[in-house]
């Protein structure tokens, strides 16, 4: 007997993932929801997190934008143990990943020049900062340069005209390449806040 679930992922219409993040926002875990609809909780949660995401940045007036705007900051929230107050300040997130799995989350103010971080991991090496638990802006930096080439490269100039820059820029950079190095499976993604 072959199984159901097996084979390409449902495909869902925007209005069903609308439908599915409201239901998600008011408290509906991702379990109930995936067997209602038929898919596995994998699927399920990457339509949740990962499709809603898209939806948001492609289309501002969707419906999906202010629902997933709350559930990622009561997310949030509990990650950070930050007020709404606190949390408004931030405009970025980046976080640091390995695989599908999130080894440090980074929150921006770029204006303050500040971050705040939560550790999903407990092991220091996969940490982003290491066993440091305050990261000063500096060490943000500095984090975001190793995810870089090397300013030091030998022809600079060509490889920062294949990043469509003027400068040397590690913000730019790791946007660009998701702060991907050769024989290393960490990756930054980068999500924009409020804007």
């Amino acid at each position: 007997m072959a199984n159901k679930k097996s084979g390409r992922k449902r495909r869902f219409k925007n209005d069903d993932i609308n439908k599915i993040i409201k239901e998600h926002s008011n408290g509906r875990s991702v379990s109930e929801l995936a067997k209602e609809y038929g898919v596995s909780r994998q699927t399920m949660s990457f339509y949740i997190h990962e499709v809603a995401a898209e939806l948001e940045m492609s289309n501002s007036d969707n419906t999906a934008c202010l629902v997933r705007e709350m559930t990622y900051w009561k997310k949030l929230n509990k990650d950070f143990d930050l007020t709404a107050e606190e949390l408004s300040r931030y405009k970025a997130r980046y976080d640091f990943m390995l695989g599908d799995d999130i080894l440090t989350s980074i929150l921006v103010d770029f204006l303050h020049e500040q971050i705040d971080i939560f550790n999903y991991s407990s092991h220091p090496m996969k940490q982003a900062f290491g066993v440091k638990k305050r990261p000063s802006w500096d060490d943000f930096v500095g984090f975001l340069e190793d995810r870089c080439v090397p300013r030091s490269r030998d022809h600079m100039k060509l490889i920062l005209r294949d990043y469509k820059l003027d400068s040397y820029d590690p913000f730019a950079i790791v946007e660009r390449t998701g702060g991907r190095m050769a024989e290393d499976e960490r990756y930054i993604k980068i999500y924009r806040i409020g804007a």
